[in-house]
């Protein structure tokens, strides 16, 4: 089944996303600037930055992931917009009563005429 994400989960996903990333930077700094010396420890931070550089390269490809569905969606018409604005609005109107003008005068034959009076004075005589 192939649902489209709401505005809402986008949201949610883009801050989980943007939190890991942060996260696991965090974890990085912290891990690298720690003073152990025994072979132990240096063992376990090199796990560790392992494990937390995978972490952040994951978080990384899931927000390239992201825009990538977001693209896909606004290309193909699936992107829910949070609204229109006045200025779109106020668009909106404009070009709908210009497609009812157009649509009127092409209805009553005066569009025709404007665009070919020559020929329209021929027709009449």
């Amino acid at each position: 089944m192939d649902t489209q994400p709401n505005a809402k989960a986008l949201h949610t996903r883009i801050n989980t996303d943007i939190s890991q990333l942060l996260q696991r930077f965090e974890n990085i700094m912290a891990t690298a600037t720690a003073q152990n010396t025994t072979h132990t420890s240096t063992a376990v931070e090199t796990y560790q930055l392992d494990v937390e550089s995978t972490a952040l390269v994951r978080a990384a490809e899931d927000i390239l992931s992201l825009t990538r569905t977001m693209k896909e969606m606004w290309l193909f018409g699936k992107l829910e917009t949070i609204g229109e604005n006045e200025r779109d609005i106020e668009r909106r109107e404009q070009l709908e009563k210009n497609i009812a003008d157009i649509q009127k005068a092409i209805e009553e034959g005066s569009l025709t005429k404007r665009a070919f009076p020559d020929e329209t004075k021929k027709v009449e005589k």
